[in-house]
Protein backbone atom coordinates (compact mmCIF):
# COMPACT_ATOMS: atom_id res chain seq x y z
CA UNK A 1 0.00 0.00 0.00
CA UNK A 2 1.31 3.45 -0.91
CA UNK A 3 -0.51 6.59 0.11
CA UNK A 4 0.21 10.07 -1.15
CA UNK A 5 -1.05 13.61 -1.42
CA UNK A 6 -1.21 16.40 -3.95
CA UNK A 7 2.52 16.88 -3.43
CA UNK A 8 2.97 13.72 -5.47
CA UNK A 9 5.09 12.09 -2.78
CA UNK A 10 3.73 8.66 -1.95
CA UNK A 11 5.08 7.13 1.22
CA UNK A 12 4.88 3.34 1.32
CA UNK A 13 3.47 1.80 4.46
CA UNK A 14 6.06 -0.67 5.70
CA UNK A 15 5.51 -4.35 6.39
CA UNK A 16 5.73 -3.89 10.16
CA UNK A 17 3.04 -1.20 10.07
CA UNK A 18 0.78 -3.40 7.94
CA UNK A 19 1.21 -6.33 10.32
CA UNK A 20 0.40 -4.02 13.24
CA UNK A 21 -2.79 -2.83 11.52
CA UNK A 22 -3.88 -6.39 10.78
CA UNK A 23 -3.23 -7.38 14.40
CA UNK A 24 -5.23 -4.41 15.68
CA UNK A 25 -8.15 -5.28 13.41
CA UNK A 26 -7.91 -8.92 14.48
CA UNK A 27 -8.04 -7.88 18.14
CA UNK A 28 -11.14 -5.74 17.59
CA UNK A 29 -12.78 -8.61 15.69
CA UNK A 30 -12.29 -10.70 18.86
CA UNK A 31 -12.53 -14.12 17.23
CA UNK A 32 -15.75 -13.54 15.29
CA UNK A 33 -16.08 -15.10 11.84
CA UNK A 34 -14.45 -12.93 9.20
CA UNK A 35 -13.22 -13.57 5.68
CA UNK A 36 -9.73 -12.74 4.47
CA UNK A 37 -11.17 -10.03 2.22
CA UNK A 38 -13.12 -8.49 5.10
CA UNK A 39 -10.18 -8.36 7.49
CA UNK A 40 -7.75 -7.02 4.88
CA UNK A 41 -10.35 -4.42 3.84
CA UNK A 42 -10.72 -3.36 7.48
CA UNK A 43 -6.93 -3.09 7.82
CA UNK A 44 -6.73 -1.08 4.59
CA UNK A 45 -9.43 1.32 5.78
CA UNK A 46 -7.53 1.73 9.04
CA UNK A 47 -4.39 2.53 7.05
CA UNK A 48 -6.27 5.07 4.96
CA UNK A 49 -7.80 6.67 8.06
CA UNK A 50 -4.41 7.05 9.73
CA UNK A 51 -2.56 8.17 6.60
CA UNK A 52 -4.90 10.68 4.92
CA UNK A 53 -4.64 11.17 1.17
CA UNK A 54 -6.35 13.65 -1.13
CA UNK A 55 -8.50 10.92 -2.67
CA UNK A 56 -9.14 7.27 -1.91
CA UNK A 57 -10.19 5.27 -4.95
CA UNK A 58 -11.85 2.22 -3.43
CA UNK A 59 -12.82 -0.67 -5.70
CA UNK A 60 -15.47 -3.13 -4.57
CA UNK A 61 -14.35 -6.72 -4.25
CA UNK A 62 -17.30 -8.79 -5.45
CA UNK A 63 -20.61 -7.03 -5.56
CA UNK A 64 -21.74 -3.80 -4.03
CA UNK A 65 -24.66 -4.01 -1.66
CA UNK A 66 -23.05 -6.43 0.80
CA UNK A 67 -19.42 -5.84 -0.15
CA UNK A 68 -16.99 -5.16 2.69
CA UNK A 69 -15.99 -1.90 0.99
CA UNK A 70 -19.57 -0.60 1.07
CA UNK A 71 -19.26 0.70 4.62
CA UNK A 72 -18.36 4.17 3.30
CA UNK A 73 -21.51 6.17 3.99
CA UNK A 74 -20.70 9.40 2.15
CA UNK A 75 -18.43 8.83 -0.85
CA UNK A 76 -17.73 11.82 -3.08
CA UNK A 77 -18.59 9.82 -6.20
CA UNK A 78 -19.57 6.30 -7.25
CA UNK A 79 -18.85 4.59 -10.58
CA UNK A 80 -20.62 1.63 -12.18
CA UNK A 81 -18.70 0.06 -15.07
CA UNK A 82 -20.38 -2.37 -17.51
CA UNK A 83 -22.33 -5.04 -15.63
CA UNK A 84 -22.44 -8.57 -17.02
CA UNK A 85 -22.91 -12.14 -15.79
CA UNK A 86 -20.27 -11.87 -13.08
CA UNK A 87 -20.02 -14.00 -9.90
CA UNK A 88 -23.54 -15.30 -10.58
CA UNK A 89 -23.15 -17.95 -7.87
CA UNK A 90 -22.91 -15.16 -5.28
CA UNK A 91 -24.78 -12.23 -6.82
CA UNK A 92 -27.69 -13.93 -8.57
CA UNK A 93 -28.57 -15.89 -11.70
CA UNK A 94 -29.78 -12.97 -13.86
CA UNK A 95 -28.39 -9.65 -15.05
CA UNK A 96 -31.14 -7.85 -13.14
CA UNK A 97 -30.20 -9.57 -9.86
CA UNK A 98 -26.50 -8.85 -10.37
CA UNK A 99 -27.27 -5.23 -11.26
CA UNK A 100 -29.30 -4.89 -8.06
CA UNK A 101 -26.30 -6.01 -6.01
CA UNK A 102 -23.85 -3.79 -7.89
CA UNK A 103 -26.16 -0.76 -7.64
CA UNK A 104 -25.97 -1.12 -3.86
CA UNK A 105 -23.01 1.29 -3.89
CA UNK A 106 -25.28 4.20 -4.88
CA UNK A 107 -25.74 6.70 -2.05
CA UNK A 108 -28.14 9.55 -1.38
CA UNK A 109 -26.90 12.84 -2.84
CA UNK A 110 -23.77 11.24 -4.30
CA UNK A 111 -23.43 11.38 -8.09
CA UNK A 112 -23.03 8.01 -9.79
CA UNK A 113 -21.21 7.79 -13.11
CA UNK A 114 -22.61 4.88 -15.14
CA UNK A 115 -21.08 3.19 -18.18
CA UNK A 116 -23.24 2.00 -21.09
CA UNK A 117 -25.42 -0.88 -19.84
CA UNK A 118 -27.97 -3.32 -21.25
CA UNK A 119 -31.52 -1.98 -20.92
CA UNK A 120 -32.50 -4.41 -18.15
CA UNK A 121 -29.43 -3.39 -16.14
CA UNK A 122 -30.03 0.32 -16.67
CA UNK A 123 -33.62 -0.05 -15.49
CA UNK A 124 -32.43 -1.61 -12.21
CA UNK A 125 -29.77 1.08 -11.70
CA UNK A 126 -32.22 3.93 -12.38
CA UNK A 127 -34.80 2.39 -10.04
CA UNK A 128 -32.21 2.08 -7.25
CA UNK A 129 -30.92 5.62 -7.88
CA UNK A 130 -34.45 7.05 -7.56
CA UNK A 131 -35.06 5.06 -4.39
CA UNK A 132 -31.93 6.37 -2.63
CA UNK A 133 -31.84 9.84 -4.22
CA UNK A 134 -28.59 9.43 -6.15
CA UNK A 135 -28.16 11.61 -9.26
CA UNK A 136 -26.79 9.66 -12.23
CA UNK A 137 -24.39 10.67 -15.01
CA UNK A 138 -25.12 8.08 -17.70
CA UNK A 139 -23.20 7.09 -20.82
CA UNK A 140 -25.28 7.63 -23.95
CA UNK A 141 -27.45 10.19 -22.18
CA UNK A 142 -25.17 12.61 -20.33
CA UNK A 143 -21.88 11.80 -22.07
CA UNK A 144 -20.41 9.86 -24.97
CA UNK A 145 -16.96 8.41 -25.56
CA UNK A 146 -15.69 7.16 -28.91
CA UNK A 147 -12.59 6.77 -31.02
CA UNK A 148 -12.09 9.23 -33.84
CA UNK A 149 -8.96 9.53 -36.00
CA UNK A 150 -6.88 7.58 -33.48
CA UNK A 151 -7.99 9.76 -30.56
CA UNK A 152 -10.43 9.36 -27.69
CA UNK A 153 -13.27 11.86 -27.87
CA UNK A 154 -15.27 12.43 -24.69
CA UNK A 155 -18.30 14.65 -25.04
CA UNK A 156 -20.72 16.16 -22.57
CA UNK A 157 -23.34 18.77 -23.34
CA UNK A 158 -20.99 21.49 -22.08
CA UNK A 159 -17.61 20.01 -23.01
CA UNK A 160 -15.71 18.23 -25.78
CA UNK A 161 -12.33 16.67 -25.01
CA UNK A 162 -9.91 15.39 -27.65
CA UNK A 163 -7.63 12.98 -25.77
CA UNK A 164 -5.06 10.27 -26.44
CA UNK A 165 -6.34 6.72 -26.65
CA UNK A 166 -6.01 4.75 -23.40
CA UNK A 167 -2.76 2.81 -23.06
CA UNK A 168 -4.69 -0.45 -22.60
CA UNK A 169 -5.52 -3.03 -25.24
CA UNK A 170 -9.08 -3.78 -26.35
CA UNK A 171 -12.04 -1.98 -27.89
CA UNK A 172 -13.87 -2.09 -24.55
CA UNK A 173 -11.20 0.22 -23.13
CA UNK A 174 -12.71 3.13 -25.10
CA UNK A 175 -15.90 2.89 -23.05
CA UNK A 176 -13.96 2.28 -19.83
CA UNK A 177 -11.68 5.26 -20.47
CA UNK A 178 -14.65 7.50 -21.28
CA UNK A 179 -16.28 6.54 -17.99
CA UNK A 180 -13.02 7.18 -16.11
CA UNK A 181 -12.61 10.60 -17.77
CA UNK A 182 -16.15 11.67 -16.88
CA UNK A 183 -15.64 10.39 -13.33
CA UNK A 184 -12.40 12.40 -13.07
CA UNK A 185 -14.19 15.52 -14.34
CA UNK A 186 -17.03 15.02 -11.85
CA UNK A 187 -14.52 14.49 -9.03
CA UNK A 188 -12.69 17.66 -10.05
CA UNK A 189 -15.94 19.61 -10.03
CA UNK A 190 -16.86 18.33 -6.57
CA UNK A 191 -13.33 18.83 -5.19
CA UNK A 192 -11.89 21.76 -7.16
CA UNK A 193 -8.79 22.00 -4.96
CA UNK A 194 -7.54 18.73 -6.44
CA UNK A 195 -6.73 20.53 -9.68
CA UNK A 196 -7.94 17.73 -11.96
CA UNK A 197 -7.72 19.16 -15.47
CA UNK A 198 -7.30 18.02 -19.05
CA UNK A 199 -3.52 17.63 -18.73
CA UNK A 200 -3.87 15.33 -15.71
CA UNK A 201 -6.48 13.29 -17.57
CA UNK A 202 -4.19 13.00 -20.61
CA UNK A 203 -1.37 11.72 -18.40
CA UNK A 204 -3.72 9.26 -16.75
CA UNK A 205 -4.81 7.83 -20.08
Amino acid sequence: IALGSASGKAEPIGEDALVDMLMRVRAVNDGDDITQFEITTAAALLAFAETPADVLLLEVGLGGRLDATNVIKHPVLTVLTPISMDHAEKLGPTLAKIAGEKAGILKRGTPGVVSAQPDEVMHVIETKARAVGAPLIVSGRDFDAYEQSGRLVVQREDLLLDLPLPALIGRHQISNAGTAVVAALALGERLPNLGIGERAIELGL
